[in-house]
């Protein structure tokens, strides 16, 4: 006989509507992920591929942290604000984002 457990699913009709609230908040904190540190040769690399790309107009992907999660974003960096410590960059569907220096963890050219 070929039995496929269904997990949780088989249980959630005898669940009240609170302990499935839970159940899914439990899940969602699981996928959390911890900012990692950037040592000071990882922070200049960065700042390096930044520069290069502005100067030259280079598309990038930059992984960034937000929100507890990894994230990655392409485009073209339009401005450094160092003032500000953020970076705005144009996506291809034209989409302007702003993202905050201390976010990036990673730029590829």
């Amino acid at each position: 006989m070929n039995f496929k457990d269904r997990g949780n699913k088989k249980w959630n009709s005898l669940m009240l509507v609170e302990h499935q609230k839970k159940l899914k908040e439990l899940k969602m904190r699981e996928k959390d992920v911890k900012k990692p540190e950037l040592d000071e040769q990882q922070l200049q690399e960065i700042n390096f591929k930044i520069e290069k790309a502005l100067n030259r107009n280079l598309m990038v992907k930059i992984k960034f942290y937000k929100n507890k999660k990894l994230k990655n974003i392409e485009g073209k960096i339009l401005k450094v604000e160092k003032y500000k410590q953020q970076i705005k960059i144009k996506q291809p569907d034209n989409k302007i984002t702003t993202l905050r220096f201390e976010q990036i963890l990673e730029v590829s050219l």
